[in-house]
């Protein structure tokens, strides 16, 4: 089914769209659930999904989703993104909230301009 053809159906649950060749993506199921570009203070400068950040401590930054994920069994990426030597990790998730900690490349804590991106099903 075309794009136009889903759009002209509407967009509901199970909806899937061709993309490049005969692959197919799920509306309901393939797209980002949450992201944010924040600064190095988490203040939030672009997002999706995400109602608020907190500032931890140095290169220690949580997010609040505006919607609940519907377990903490999700998948997300961090990344910082100012081109700095820096790598991010996941440290905690939960429904409600994703916690990331960013390095140096000596590996000590260290504040940078950050984001994420969060794949699975909201509640």
């Amino acid at each position: 089914m075309a794009l136009t053809q889903v759009i002209n159906k509407g967009i509901g649950a199970g909806n899937t769209v061709t993309g490049e060749g005969s692959a197919t993506t799920s509306l309901q199921q393939g797209l980002a659930k949450a992201w944010v570009l924040a600064g190095n203070d988490a203040s939030l400068v672009d997002s999706f999904n995400i109602a608020s950040g907190a500032d931890n401590g140095t290169g220690d930054y949580t997010y609040t989703f505006t919607s609940a994920m519907s377990s903490a069994n999700f998948e997300s990426s961090a990344t910082p993104s100012n081109w700095a030597k820096r790598y991010g990790l996941i440290a905690t998730r939960t429904t409600t909230t994703i916690q990331l900690k960013f390095y140096d490349d000596a590996d000590a804590l260290a504040d940078v301009t950050n984001g994420i991106a969060v794949h699975g099903d909201l509640a």
